[in-house]
């Protein structure tokens, strides 16, 4: 009998507000300086967020191209 294997995607799980704040706390917590961790952990976030509210929510400014 073999293995089968599903992709993780940590998006299923952020269900809540209280959901976000604990992902974007143990990814500050895991990560190891050069924010790859809680930059994954934003994009995860972002993908069950809407963009515009999780950068006011966050007081991140998104980008604004030209």
């Amino acid at each position: 009998m073999s293995e089968q294997y599903q992709k993780f995607n940590p998006a299923d799980y952020v269900k809540t507000d209280a959901d976000v704040r604990e992902l974007l706390s143990a990814a500050a917590d895991e990560d190891p300086g050069d924010e790859t961790v809680i930059c994954s952990a934003f994009k995860y976030v972002a993908r069950t967020q809407n963009m515009s509210s999780l950068a006011r929510d966050t007081g991140v400014a998104t980008s604004q191209t030209p």
